[in-house]
């Protein structure tokens, strides 16, 4: 792969993982508060679902920015493997495995929970793409002729 199609890639990797970031901080989860039996009132479930996605999402973005910088294969490799990881979280935070969302699929959260799983796909489709052409040089190398 051309250094230019890296980079371009790199990027469209680097976006995905900011557009998570901004998803999570500025969509958010739902703005109203729970009372407890004691009379106090504390964040939504959700609230905190997004909180995690956000600081997943500035993991992400560093790995991103790793896998545009990055050189030799290895680095490239780790990079995209990284990000593919960060994004796998970010997605699963909102499910029930992880921290998970509001009840009622009415609710903002479950608004916000898409667009992070559409940016959340985009990076994952870039961390495969990026791991099947981490090698820089591999047009260089001589092919096998059978």
């Amino acid at each position: 792969m051309s250094k230019r199609a890296w980079t371009i890639l790199a990027a469209v990797g680097l976006v995905a993982m900011l557009a998570i970031v901004a998803v999570s901080a500025f969509m958010g989860g739902c703005s109203k508060p729970v009372e407890t039996a004691a009379g106090g009132t504390v964040p939504m479930k959700c609230h905190w679902t997004f909180v995690a996605t956000t600081f997943t999402g500035i993991i992400g973005a560093v790995t991103s920015l790793l896998a545009l910088a990055g050189s030799t294969k290895e680095g490239r490799r780790f990079a995209a493997a990284a990000s593919i990881a960060t994004a796998v979280v970010a997605v699963l935070l909102t499910t029930p495995v992880g921290i998970g969302l509001c009840g009622s699929a009415d609710m903002h959260c479950h608004q916000t929970a898409l667009c992070l799983w559409v940016a959340a796909g985009v990076s994952i489709v870039v961390g495969i793409v990026q791991l099947a052409k981490a090698d820089p040089k591999a047009a260089e190398l001589p092919k096998m002729k059978l």
